[in-house]
């Protein structure tokens, strides 16, 4: 963490905000991956879902997390 802060000037502030950022991301691609493996979903409700997530990353994330996935593929996942 040292060489990081020495090397680029970076503090312990930013440096948490980096990481929050990247984990932020990291879900959010994760969903749209999730969103395109999701074969009981048609094509025009992905996209309509691949909108909402891409215009609204923080609540279509979650939106889709919660009511978009269904049952049957969450089943076929395990």
């Amino acid at each position: 963490m040292a060489i990081l802060t020495s090397l680029f000037g970076l503090g312990d502030q930013e440096l948490f905000l980096i990481s929050i950022a990247i984990l932020f991301y990291s879900v959010v691609i994760w969903t749209v991956v999730d969103l395109f493996s999701n074969k009981d979903l048609p094509a025009i409700p992905k996209l309509l879902w691949l909108i909402v997530i891409l215009f609204f990353p923080f609540l279509g994330t979650l939106i889709y997390l919660y009511y978009g996935r269904s049952a049957k593929h969450l089943s076929n996942q395990r």
